[in-house]
């Protein structure tokens, strides 16, 4: 904090005096080069304006020095109000304009990856999930040595960076990847309506691109039924659905359980 000097103290020494008040200490110290030096006979102030190339900030410094008169010495003086500085300051200083600096900011992930867990999948028609191409998943009904052909959805989990979807709301970001592969679901628009398709990538990381929101599925989970929904992120009233008939690709829909199948049991970890 600045020491304040009593006004007896300014009123005993000149104004051009080649010193100043330092503001740390009540001892004067040498006045910097003036380049501006301008006063005022009405109120009793003295603007000095110093130019240099210190380490601060601002080009130009100014030190104010304002010499109000006691009103208790000289009752008939006239009280000096902020509006006087101000109008005092506005006749001194020219308008200081500013450059606007455009800048870009790293923002939060959309998804934040928290970790993965195994599931075993069947739809509520008891079809599995198995891997018929490297890249493409078909759901048919597996019985005896054949159940050992069924995958499992490795789900990795996220945290939205909104509140809009999430843990709190039963809208679970996941994505469903193929346990054992480099394999995860995807939403594309192909033509005129999106489409499911198996893409090789590893998103257990966070989600910085909407770009690659098209790996992400808001799981909905029913308690009370024990069962579960994939609804795409990218194209909201999309969801992973199954044929009624067995041996069809894995896909999407966006009238899930009337001409298909989009409820699922997910069991084991």
């Amino acid at each position: 904090m600045a020491f304040v000097p009593d006004l007896d103290t300014l009123e005993s020494s000149s104004l051009n005096e080649e010193t100043f008040y330092g503001p740390d200490c009540l001892c004067l110290q040498k006045k910097p080069r003036l380049d501006l030096e301008v006063a005022s006979p009405e109120v009793g102030i003295q603007v000095t304006v110093t130019k240099g190339h210190g380490t601060r900030t601002f080009r130009q410094a100014a030190v104010l020095v304002v010499a109000v008169t006691k009103l208790l010495k000289r009752p008939a003086h006239k009280d000096f109000a902020d509006s006087d500085l101000g109008g005092f300051l506005d006749d001194i200083f020219e308008p200081v304009s500013f450059q606007r600096i455009e800048g870009s900011y790293t923002g939060a992930p959309i998804y934040r990856y928290t970790r993965s867990q195994s599931f075993d999948i069947l739809d509520i028609d008891q079809k599995c999930f198995v891997l018929e191409s490297p890249t493409q998943l078909v759901a048919l009904h597996l019985q005896g040595p054949s159940a050992g052909r069924k995958v499992k959805l490795n789900i990795a989990l996220y945290r939205p960076r909104s509140s809009k979807g999430g843990l709190g709301t039963g809208r679970m970001p996941v994505a469903l990847g193929i346990k054992g592969y480099r394999l995860y679901m995807s939403c594309v628009m192909s033509g005129a309506e999106p489409v499911l398709q198996l893409e090789e990538a590893d998103v257990r990381r966070d989600i910085e691109s909407v770009e690659l929101t098209r790996f992400i599925f808001y799981r909905l989970d029913s308690p009370i039924e024990g069962k579960t929904r994939f609804e795409s992120a990218a194209f909201p009233g999309w969801f992973i659905c199954t044929s009624l008939q067995p041996r069809q690709p894995v896909g999407i829909t966006n009238r899930p359980d009337q001409v298909n199948i989009a409820t699922y049991e997910l069991s084991g970890r």
